[in-house]
C-alpha cells in the first residue's frame, strides 16, 4: 500500500495519478510518505488507508514537485550528497473544473531565499532541504504550497529502462557534454534526428541546458514534453506489467508529505484526467550576470508579476486555450 502510494510522487510530474488506483492492493513498508518536514501535520494517522479529501474544502491546491539529485563526486565517490533541485514545478489542481497546471520555474531564477539572500532558486533545496525550498517558492510566487513531492532522478532512469527506452527527436545541432567531477561522470551525446535513449541517457537529456540558446528555458520545454509523452504512454493497458518495477523504484526514490488517504483521494480524482485538462507553462525572464559567493554566474531575472498572474489566471487560461500541442518526444518503448 505505502509503496504504491509513493508512485504518486513521480507520476504527479507526469500527471499520471490514475495508476495509483491499485493503492489498496498492498501494505506500506517504508517511511517516505507522510513525512512532516513542513510541520503542518495534525495527529492524523499517516498510515490511514481510507481516502481523505486532500482539497479540504479548497477549490485549488498547490503541490511543489522537485526533481533532485543525490550526487557522488570524485572527492567522495562512496557518499551521496543532497544536490540541487534541477527541476522545480508548481502543480496546481483545480477541483471545481477538474483541471491541472504545471508551472515550471527555471533553476537559474534569481530570487530571494529567506535568511540566505539572493541566489539561484535551486540552491534553496541544497541549503535547507524541502522546508526552505517550499518557503522560497511561496515567497516568490506569493502563494501557499499545500504539499510537496521530491523525486530523485534515479527514479526517471529506472522508469525509462522499464519502458524499454525513449526516442526523442533532437532538433538541434550535434551536442556532446561530459562532467568528470560527478561520479560516475555525466555524459551527454545527442545527434540531430531520432535518438533512442536508455534511462541514464534520458536523465542526461533532461539535465542538458547548455545545448539550448535559451539555456534553462530550453531545458524546461524538453522536460515538459518528455513528461507529457510519458503521461500518454503510461495510460496504456500494458503499464500494469510495469507495476512491480515501479513499486521498487518509488520505494527508493520518491518522498512526499501527503498521507496515504490523501494520495488515495488524488488517485481517484485524477483517474480520468486527459492531456487537454493539463496546462503546461513556465516562468519567463531575462538573462543577466550576477555575483554569487564571489563568483560571477549567469542567471535568469524572472518576470515575477507575470509568473504570479499565470498562477492566478488558472484554470481560466486553460478553459480558453487550444489544447493542441506539438510533442518533442515521440515514442517510448523498444
Amino acid at each position: 500500500m505505502k509503496t504504491f502510494a509513493k508512485i504518486l510522487g513521480f507520476l504527479l510530474m507526469c500527471m499520471m495519478i490514475f495508476v495509483l488506483v491499485f493503492l489498496y492492493a498492498t501494505k506500506p513498508s517504508s517511511n517516505r510518505i507522510g513525512q512532516d518536514k513542513l510541520g503542518r501535520r495534525t495527529n492524523e494517522n499517516k498510515d490511514q488507508i481510507r481516502k481523505t479529501n486532500v482539497f479540504n474544502e479548497k477549490e485549488k491546491i498547490n503541490i511543489l514537485v522537485l526533481g533532485a539529485t543525490s550526487t557522488s563526486t570524485l572527492a567522495h565517490p562512496d557518499s551521496k550528497e543532497r544536490g540541487q533541485s534541477d527541476t522545480i514545478m508548481l502543480v496546481t489542481l483545480d477541483n471545481e473544473h477538474k483541471k491541472a497546471q504545471i508551472l515550471s520555474i527555471p533553476r537559474d531564477s534569481w530570487v530571494q531565499i529567506p535568511k540566505v539572500g539572493e541566489r539561484k532558486i535551486n540552491d534553496a533545496y541544497s541549503i535547507g532541504d524541502v522546508p526552505l525550498a517550499v518557503k522560497t517558492v511561496e515567497n516568490f510566487m506569493d502563494t501557499y504550497i499545500d504539499h510537496y513531492v521530491v523525486v530523485n532522478y534515479d527514479m526517471i532512469a529506472g522508469l525509462v529502462d522499464a519502458m524499454g527506452g525513449v526516442d526523442i527527436n533532437w532538433e538541434h545541432k550535434e551536442y556532446h557534454y561530459k562532467d568528470d567531477w560527478i561520479y560516475p561522470p555525466l555524459k551527454i551525446d545527442l545527434y540531430p534526428g531520432i535518438n533512442h535513449l536508455d534511462g541514464q541517457g534520458a536523465v542526461a537529456y533532461l539535465r542538458a541546458r547548455k545545448a539550448y540558446r535559451d539555456s534553462d528555458l530550453g531545458r524546461i520545454n524538453a522536460q515538459q514534453n518528455f513528461l507529457m509523452k510519458v503521461f500518454s504512454d503510461l495510460k496504456k493497458p500494458s503499464t500494469i506489467l510495469m507495476v512491480p518495477k515501479l513499486l521498487d523504484l518509488a520505494d527508493q526514490y520518491v518522498e512526499s508529505d501527503m498521507t496515504y488517504g490523501e494520495i488515495a483521494y488524488l488517485a481517484y480524482w485524477g483517474l480520468n484526467l486527459e492531456r487537454k485538462d493539463i496546462n503546461t507553462d513556465k516562468v519567463m525572464g531575462e538573462f543577466e550576470d550576477r555575483l554569487q559567493s564571489g563568483v560571477e554566474v549567469n542567471v535568469i531575472i524572472p518576470y515575477r508579476s507575470q509568473a504570479r498572474k499565470k498562477l492566478q489566471d488558472f484554470p481560466e487560461n486553460l478553459l480558453q486555450k487550444d489544447p493542441t500541442v506539438t510533442m518533442q518526444v515521440y515514442t517510448v518503448g523498444k
